[in-house]
């Protein structure tokens, strides 16, 4: 009873860090890229490579951070990457150029890359096979909620007070993150006790496993390039060809990301306890894809919307799936590590994906990168045609 009340103390704590985390980051999110291209005076090249190094800084951290707190726990990593990551948004406030940013940028992907994968894997900690896609839907919903309604927020701050002004709000939110570490407990499941063998750490799995980290690090490569390459450029679009403020881009974002993302995530985990995981996840980045090409087609304010709405939701019902079916076809010991390697890999994707942007925009057009993004999310379906379902049928 009293490790089952901790764990329920560690999930409601990490509800809350997802919860303010992503107020932070995405205060500041839809207008970043304007505010790196017109107020620091980046072409669109330079600002897909600052998107780009800090994604590389977090890739490289990942999977060591993963394999570190399967080996010596979560806790003190998290604390250190959490804290860390509060003062880049302070120093980017006071950047007068673009190349000001790069030192910053990359402190924040070294912190990024400490207590991302941890986070994910710590929920996994927590919870039972049973119960894992329930709880990855909820903590998921905390980290959500936040997206919805920061990008608003941050749109209008933006517009009311400059564009500077919400790096301070973040740089205060994502400090106040800081001290509700402090208050979770140690997750990590330590080596198995004598006689007590759990599913997945049968030796005649671990083939399967390899395979499976190899053919999720695929997915995520492809899908992050194809996710990463419109990252940069969306604001800079929609305020180009549109001639919106601030708060229409928190709009967007707000309902276009977050609200589409939110709808689908309960509805995502009863798939994924109901049906077969890889066929949830082939259905929705094929149905998916059409729509992240549509949105630079969009004749207006509306179609901007809808078009983002529907590419978010649908291919977001697929993360409860593909979180869960990643962690039940693995050893509870090394899920620090695969949620690093899978954060890694992600990441990979995307500093590509920012990387090639900008260029793609100055060389071939601003509609480039939109089609690059709808053929890689197609393609990130294909690694599934060789995965297998770990969970057995009822009889």
């Amino acid at each position: 009873m009293t490790r089952f009340m901790a764990y329920g103390k560690n999930i409601l704590i990490l509800s809350i860090i997802f919860l303010v985390s992503s107020l932070a980051i995405d205060l500041i999110s839809p207008i970043w890229p304007i505010y790196i291209k017109n107020s620091l005076n980046a072409s669109m090249t330079e600002l897909g490579l600052v998107f780009s190094v800090s994604n590389a800084v977090a890739a490289v951290m990942q999977i060591l951070t993963g394999f570190l707190s399967d080996k010596y726990g979560r806790k003190r990593l998290h604390v250190i990457g959490t804290l860390l990551a509060a003062f880049p948004p302070l120093m980017y406030a006071f950047a007068n150029n673009w190349t000001d940013l790069v030192p910053w940028v990359m402190l924040s992907g070294f912190a990024t890359g400490l207590y991302l994968p941890i986070r994910w894997a710590m929920v996994a900690d927590v919870t039972s096979t049973e119960t894992m896609a329930s709880a990855y839907s909820w903590t998921n919903i905390s980290w959500l909620v936040g997206s919805t309604v920061a990008p608003f927020v941050g749109g209008i701050t933006a517009d009311l007070f400059g564009i500077r002004f919400p790096f301070f709000a973040c740089f205060m939110l994502r400090l106040a993150v800081f001290p509700l570490t402090l208050l979770m407990q140690e997750t990590r499941r330590k080596s198995q006790s004598k006689g007590i063998i759990t599913k997945n750490e049968e030796t005649d799995r671990i083939k399967g496993f390899l395979l499976t980290i190899v053919l999720f690090s695929l997915i995520n490569i492809i899908q992050g390039l194809g996710i990463g390459v419109t990252i940069p450029v969306i604001p800079v679009f929609v305020v180009s060809n549109f001639h919106v403020d601030y708060t229409f881009i928190g709009i967007l974002y707000a309902v276009g990301f977050g609200v589409a993302s939110i709808i689908v995530q309960i509805p995502g985990s009863k798939c994924s306890d109901m049906f077969d995981r890889r066929k949830i996840m082939f259905v929705t980045f094929v149905a998916s894809s059409p729509f992240f090409l549509l949105f630079a087609f969009s004749q207006n304010l509306l179609e901007l919307i809808l078009f983002m709405f529907f590419s978010n939701a649908i291919l977001n019902l697929s993360w409860s799936p593909f979180q869960t079916l990643m962690m039940d076809a693995t050893p509870p010991s090394k899920w620090g590590l695969v949620n690093g390697v899978s954060a890694t890999t992600f990441w990979i994707g995307m500093l590509t994906g920012n990387a090639i942007s900008g260029i793609l925009w100055d060389t071939l057009g601003m509609l480039m990168p939109f089609y690059v993004s709808s053929l890689a999310i197609v393609l990130s379906a294909l690694p599934l045609l060789l995965l297998k379902e770990t969970r057995t049928k009822s009889t």
